[in-house]
């Protein structure tokens, strides 16, 4: 099945103001006693009010990180699909999914193995089924009960996002997901082509649902793009652009963004489309007043309703999303939706301009580099500021991740802009002040692009104690990510620092990385120990790439590295000889690379001083 080169989003990393962290773990057990147990007994209740108001009240603990596991451990899941998904009432049925959708947010690939070995599929498909023979109801004979129509929308909403939730679990669950697809997706064309029409009037909440869904799989499958190809976009976004809320219109542009990716036959003019997609997206974004949403936030989670008000911490923004949701909420969440969507398409189509299809070198035009310049670089900016003295929206990864690529494609480029030398100050003066090591690799990557593309100069704003920090770090297999990025600024540092001490140290450290990854392949199998080769080989290259560097002689000659090169050369060979080209040929191909690389660097170190 063909997919896109980017991997999937994993769901889990989304951000939601509303949910919450426990801070009270003395009152566990106590907790479990009076709360916990009687609400999961509520579920095998016989009576539809004790059943929904347990629902309602288990939705709102969830929350809570701590009350969330208190529930998981009282068996919530099994008890919800033996009880509450065979239901008679709809309410129950709906708000059961919606809470199975929440927990599989929140807690990830375990909550989504769970519910997919235990056929939460053939459950869905039977409630699509349901939802498709009542939306032909409507469209036959106007329901008039609104109570019911809200309840079909929640029911759609719930279904199709717990859909896309359970599709970012794994490969496989993708993969069989998309086999079963079709139906589902005539449903969605038809009913968002019912309501374009005026036949249908559905809330926003599920119009929203529909393009986050043909969204988040176009950004998955290039077989879904192709599935989705004689649909009459045009009109779509003529309505959308006219009546659109923030959410919808940037669900349109990853959509644009996404089949002019597969579809285009003729990539000439990938600039000038990639210059309208970041500026759309960044007149959308800049609608969202932020000091506005900072106040709303506040309000959310601080409420003046109760003697003991819940407080709510930042956290993952994919749920409470029931029918009780007021209006404050969901615009606030629509808001936060639409700057994370936003964000992850910018950095896909960086991405994308990134690459050269004929392998020339890069030449960014003019109009690409302003938009880059004068508006997403500055809306990164004031995004990453914004959340470093407010701590509330908590996309700081993000936009890092945003402003790496964004760096490494001006490196790219043939030519450094003359407005990015200030802006890039700016930008370390950022990062160097960025405590939280969760953000470790991608303060990183961005202070690894900086010194590649401003070189000498950057190394008098550099903090003394960096370099030896970053030669302390030990190799880890739990941060492989952050250690390959330390490799990267070290390696970079060693030919400009002008220091010959230190050159030693990095290259040390350099060639201590490569033993580390070879042992780490035999030991965690993380292909990442494979990039750690990689980079570490190349930037030896790079150091030591000309005997008149003026430190070559005293560490590469009277160190005796062609020696130790030498004698490093068969374990390279096993590591390519050892990857199954039929599994991972580009992997394959890489690491020939390195070897042969290796074998020429050898020989020409020896020659070079005969």
């Amino acid at each position: 099945m063909g997919k896109l080169k980017r991997g999937k989003r994993n769901q889990n990393k989304r951000h939601n103001p509303i949910s919450r962290d426990s801070k009270d773990l003395k009152k566990d057990e106590s907790t479990r006693q009076s709360k916990i147990v009687p609400l999961i007994n509520k579920l095998r209740s016989t009576t539809p009010n004790d059943k929904s108001m347990a629902l309602g009240a288990i939705t709102v603990l969830a929350d809570d990180k701590r009350m969330r596991q208190l529930l998981l451990k009282e068996r919530l899941i099994p008890t919800i699909l033996e009880t509450c998904l065979n239901d008679s009432n709809d309410e129950i049925i709906v708000e059961s999914f919606g809470l199975l959708r929440n927990l599989s947010i929140e807690e990830g690939y375990d909550v989504i193995k769970y519910l997919w070995r235990n056929g939460i599929w053939i459950t869905i498909e039977d409630s699509l089924n349901k939802i498709n023979e009542s939306f032909k109801v409507l469209n036959e004979n106007k329901i008039t009960d609104k109570s019911k129509l809200h309840l079909l929308y929640d029911f759609t909403e719930n279904i199709l996002s717990l859909i896309i939730v359970l599709a970012s679990g794994s490969e496989d669950i993708y993969d069989s997901i998309f086999e079963k697809i079709d139906p589902i997706i005539e449903f969605i064309l038809k009913l968002t082509e019912s309501y374009l029409d005026g036949k249908n009037i559905i809330s926003k909440r599920l119009f929203n649902s529909l393009l986050e869904f043909i969204y988040e799989f176009s950004t998955e499958s290039v077989e879904f793009i192709q599935k989705l190809e004689q649909f009459n976009w045009d009109r779509l976004i003529e309505f959308v652009n006219e009546n659109g809320s923030s959410l919808t219109k940037i669900y349109i542009e990853g959509i644009k963004f996404n089949n002019y990716e597969i579809l285009e036959t003729d990539h000439t003019n990938k600039q000038q489309f990639s210059t309208m997609r970041l500026n759309q997206i960044y007149t959308i974004l800049g609608s969202i007043n932020l000091q506005q949403l900072q106040k709303d936030l506040h309000l959310i989670n601080n409420p003046n309703n109760a003697e003991n008000p819940i407080q709510q911490d930042s956290s993952t923004i994919e749920k409470d999303l029931s029918s009780s949701i007021n209006e404050l909420k969901s615009k606030t969440k629509n808001d936060l939706t639409a700057i994370e969507t936003g964000l992850d398409i910018i950095t896909q189509i960086i991405e994308y301009l990134s690459v050269n299809e004929d392998e020339s070198e890069l030449q960014l035009q003019e109009d690409i580099k302003k938009v880059l310049l004068d508006e997403i670089d500055v809306m990164l900016v004031e995004l990453l500021k914004f959340d470093m003295s407010n701590n509330i929206i908590k996309l700081n990864e993000k936009v890092l991740t945003c402003l790496s690529n964004l760096i490494w494609l001006l490196f790219l480029n043939q030519t450094l802009p003359v407005a990015w030398y200030e802006k890039s100050t700016e930008i370390l003066q950022i990062i160097l002040n960025m405590n939280d090591e969760k953000l470790q690799k991608s303060t990183l990557s961005i202070l690894w692009g900086l010194i590649k593309t401003l070189g000498p100069e950057i190394l008098s704003k550099l903090p003394d104690q960096l370099i030896e920090n970053l030669l302390s770090i030990q190799y880890n297999p739990e941060y492989l990510d952050s250690y390959l990025c330390s490799i990267g600024v070290l390696g970079s540092i060693a030919p400009i620092v002008n220091n010959h001490e230190i050159t030693f140290k990095i290259s040390q450290f350099l060639l201590t990385s490569i033993d580390s990854a070879v042992t780490g392949l035999k030991e965690n199998k993380d292909e990442t120990n494979y990039d750690i080769i990689f980079e570490s080989l190349n930037l030896i290259f790079e150091i030591f790439g000309d005997k008149d560097y003026s430190y070559d002689y005293e560490i590469f000659v009277q160190q005796n590295y062609n020696q130790k090169l030498k004698e490093l050369e068969p374990t390279i060979k096993h590591v390519y000889k050892k990857i199954d080209k039929n599994k991972n040929l580009p992997l394959k191909l890489k690491m020939e690379e390195s070897w042969i690389n290796l074998e020429r660097f050898i020989k020409y170190k020896q020659s070079e001083r005969s």
